[in-house]
């Protein structure tokens, strides 16, 4: 995986988590550990449960989009917060997925309508960004994984179009997060077996272990410098 020279988190951190149902899992996980839970494990492992100093907030709530990120989100970060983690934007780009059944005369029309949505959803992540950066705080985004859609019958769209369509997203979020140069975690490489789902979209308590895990490593790996002029990009342990 890709990424800065391996250094121990400082202690105690506070981390934050920001977005949506990606992080907000705990409504899907009827047995075992949402995703908070297991961050906060890891964060302290080690550690007898009385002492453990290090604290995760869930401030993420299911079924967010951008803009309630931005309006209800980070006014309820608390006091003492050290470090936000943001995985937001699906449910934003489910919202455009209609997009995928509309007509097309041929496949230059189809780009650019797919072009205009690109638009659209950027605007919307790019207004995400800039709150997250006013807090000033190190933080860490996550890259939006694909839904397994195969019975989802709402959107009636193939998994190989679901992809396809979220890499148009994808490439929307990495344009608007690579100028601002901070630490990229792509979700896309952590859920990548069928238990790692609770349904089509909500990553289950194996989901959600992978996904705190992966977390965990980006916080203690990462150099979280206001100077930065790089970006990292983080994938999965292959360990």
């Amino acid at each position: 995986e890709a990424g800065a020279t391996s250094e121990p988190l400082r202690k105690p951190v506070h981390v934050v988590l920001l977005g949506d149902s990606t992080l907000d899992n705990k409504g899907y996980v009827k047995e075992g550990k949402c995703v908070t839970d297991h961050l906060r494990d890891l964060l302290n492992q080690g550690d007898d449960v009385k002492e453990r100093k290090n604290k995760v907030t869930l401030v993420a709530q299911d079924g967010s989009v951008l803009q309630s990120l931005v309006q209800k989100q980070i006014p309820k970060i608390p006091r003492g917060a050290t470090h936000i983690v943001v995985s937001a934007g699906g449910n934003n780009a489910l919202k455009y997925l209609s997009v995928l059944k509309s007509n097309a005369t041929d496949v230059h029309s189809a780009l650019l309508k797919l072009r205009e949505v690109q638009r659209k959803f950027s605007k919307e992540y790019s207004a995400m960004l800039e709150a997250v950066m006013k807090l000033k705080l190190p933080t860490l985004v996550c890259l939006q994984y694909a839904p397994k859609v195969e019975h989802f019958a709402q959107f009636k769209a193939k998994q190989e179009a679901m992809e396809v369509a979220l890499s148009l997203f994808i490439d929307c979020m990495v344009k608007e997060i690579t100028p601002r140069h901070l630490p990229i975690l792509d979700f896309r490489t952590v859920m990548t077996n069928q238990g790692d789902w609770a349904n089509p979209i909500e990553p289950s308590a194996r989901g959600g272990s992978k996904i705190a895990a992966a977390i965990a490593q980006v916080l203690n790996e990462h150099h979280f410098r206001r100077d930065s002029t790089a970006t990292c990009f983080y994938t999965a342990s292959k360990k």
